[in-house]
């Protein structure tokens, strides 16, 4: 049966409209709505509070007090008495940081409001962004060099944020916020040419406006357009990013492949791949690290802040620059887990004649009666280190130089465990096992190690 909308507003009509052509919301969802008590907020609640009967929804008002402005008693009395005249539940929530930078102080809203949603278990934060805020942040993005994406502007839906009345301009607002007598208080700092965003809201869009005809709207256009583009590179960077190779936070590239690609795809997938390691391209790091990967040959390293690109075998190595020390003891018998996650076992066998396969670079077997301990201590390989290679009978050689004869990339030398005894190295699994303590026929106990992925 279809709900009587003659009585909505024309605003109200055209929210609705917006929110069927997007789909941003369902029949009975449950929508916290992010309110600061200003015009755009208050416009936000009342068009949705009008159109619950119709869309069945169920609201629930949030306001952040970031303990930043002395007017927040104001916003408040102002929520409250909107909230509580409509029956609409209502919290205050608090937020105490020391950056107060307009991105933490974003991030750290949407934490909030993110949380208490899943305490209450609403499905979806309404914000209250306008046309005005899109047209700001696209020009800002534009100086700031964001790229496709930022151009792209604000995303009417992202996880389980919407934005309801990102298609209504501010003079549309505060038109709706007269007609239907909703007192609200709006920022006084955002009148002030004291922020970029505030010189571009006040300084240029005006001029924009006046002397291009087409504007904001071409702009708006324009958006669009680049979030189709946006959305095909996108999916096609992730095929891409989700088919590398992972294993001990370090992403591996097969150089050929790399090479094939497309610069476009390789700007998102490297801008990806640096967000797992938790870090963010600057565009000059990126040209950089396009040219430099385009010209590497034989063994290279790149260090880009705290990761580092290594060029090894025709393989591409990302991986975070972290200090890999550790020392763990591991018991006789027992095991222990890795920092790798491995697990590194000691075990005690008979020896009842069976044969071994001392081939298995993963298995290492030694003659326990020789070495008598009760553990070993395990932990990773240091500059100068030696080892007794097996059938060398005495003679040591650098640990590095063995890397360098197997072939093992730089990033994984940090992390490959040494099992040493009496600062001896008994054995490296994977890569080569000692000459102490070999097993003959007159060992009666033998020491069995290993190392296996955790299950």
């Amino acid at each position: 049966m279809t709900k009587d909308i003659s009585n909505l507003d024309y605003i109200e009509k055209k929210v609705l409209d917006f929110i069927k052509s997007e789909s941003l919301i369902s029949q009975g969802d449950s929508i916290i709505l992010s309110v600061s008590g200003g015009s755009d907020s208050i416009a936000l609640s009342e068009i949705l509070y009008n159109l619950s009967s119709i869309l069945n929804l169920n609201l629930y008002i949030v306001y952040i007090d970031h303990h930043v402005r002395s007017n927040t008693y104001i916003e408040k009395e102002i929520i409250k008495d909107y909230a509580t005249s409509r029956s609409i539940p209502y919290s205050f929530l608090d937020i105490y940081t020391t950056d107060f930078t307009e991105k933490t102080l974003r991030e750290e809203r949407y934490k909030a409001l993110i949380k208490f949603s899943e305490k209450i278990k609403f499905n979806k934060i309404a914000l209250g962004h306008t046309l005005d805020d899109q047209i700001e942040t696209i020009i800002m993005s534009f100086f700031k060099g964001y790229g496709i994406e930022g151009l792209c502007g604000i995303p009417t839906k992202r996880d389980n944020f919407i934005r309801p009345i990102i298609i209504l301009s501010k003079e549309e607002i505060l038109e709706y916020c007269k007609r239907k007598n909703l007192k609200y208080v709006d920022d006084f700092t955002n009148l002030l040419p004291i922020t970029l965003r505030n010189r571009i809201r006040y300084q240029l869009i005006p001029f924009l406006k006046e002397n291009i005809p087409q504007f904001p709207q071409s702009i708006i256009s324009q958006s669009v357009i680049l979030s189709i583009e946006n959305d095909l590179l996108e999916k096609l960077s992730k095929k891409y990013f989700d088919g590398l190779k992972r294993s001990n936070n370090v992403i591996e590239i097969e150089n050929e492949g790399w090479k094939l690609l497309h610069d476009a795809i390789k700007i998102r997938v490297l801008k990806e791949i640096f967000k797992n390691f938790n870090e963010e391209l600057s565009n000059e790091a990126i040209f950089y690290i396009l040219r430099e990967m385009s010209i590497m040959e034989g063994s290279k390293t790149l260090e880009i802040g705290n990761t580092e690109i290594y060029l090894y075998n025709q393989k591409i190595y990302i991986y975070k620059k972290e200090k890999h020390e550790f020392i763990i003891i591991l018991p006789i018998p027992g095991e222990v887990k890795l920092p790798t996650g491995e697990i590194l076992k000691a075990e005690l066998i008979r020896n009842e004649g069976e044969p071994f396969n001392f081939k298995d670079l993963w298995h290492a077997y030694f003659d326990y009666d020789k070495i008598k301990a009760k553990e070993l201590i395990v932990r990773n390989w240091k500059e100068g280190d030696r080892i007794e290679p097996f059938g060398l009978e005495g003679k040591s050689k650098k640990v590095q130089d063995v890397f360098v004869d197997k072939k093992i990339p730089k990033w994984k030398r940090k992390i490959i465990p040494l099992v040493t005894y009496k600062d001896k190295i008994l054995w490296i699994p994977g890569v080569i096992r000692s000459d102490i303590a070999k097993v003959t026929n007159d060992t009666q106990t033998i020491l069995h190690l290993s190392l296996k992925k955790e299950v």
